[in-house]
């Protein structure tokens, strides 16, 4: 990660919308690590606060202690309509839009005569 695109962030301020961002971290031994965070679990062992952050793939896990820094990469900034391949698909409506008639443009088809019988179902022939 390069030190201008990140932001350093105490692990006291870990959120489930961080879920999916690409993150860097020192474990206990001072070892950095970087990977994109799956989802974490706090715990609280002897007293002190205790993260466990899981990474979305491959598999893993890092322990790491209150007062820990997280850096992260913000996510990007949404796509201007200049850009000709937008980062995400349009939403489709939940409805169709309403259709246009297919009767030719002028008047509707004109009704049709009813009788009696027009309403029962048709005599067999």
């Amino acid at each position: 990660m390069t030190p201008d695109a990140t932001v350093e962030r105490p692990i006291e301020d870990l959120a489930p919308d961080w879920i999916g961002l690409k993150m860097e971290v020192e474990d206990e031994h001072g070892v950095t690590v970087g990977f994109r965070l799956g989802r974490y679990e706090k715990s609280t062992v002897d007293g002190r606060p205790v993260w466990r952050l899981f990474s979305d793939h491959p598999s893993w896990s890092v322990t790491v202690y209150g007062g820990t820094k997280l850096r992260w990469v913000p996510p990007p900034a949404p796509v201007s309509p200049t850009v000709p391949y937008p980062m995400q698909q349009p939403v489709p409506a939940a409805h169709p839009a309403p259709q246009a008639p297919q009767y030719p443009a002028g008047l509707p088809p004109a009704p049709v005569a009813r009788s009696a019988q027009s309403w029962v179902t048709p005599p067999r022939q």
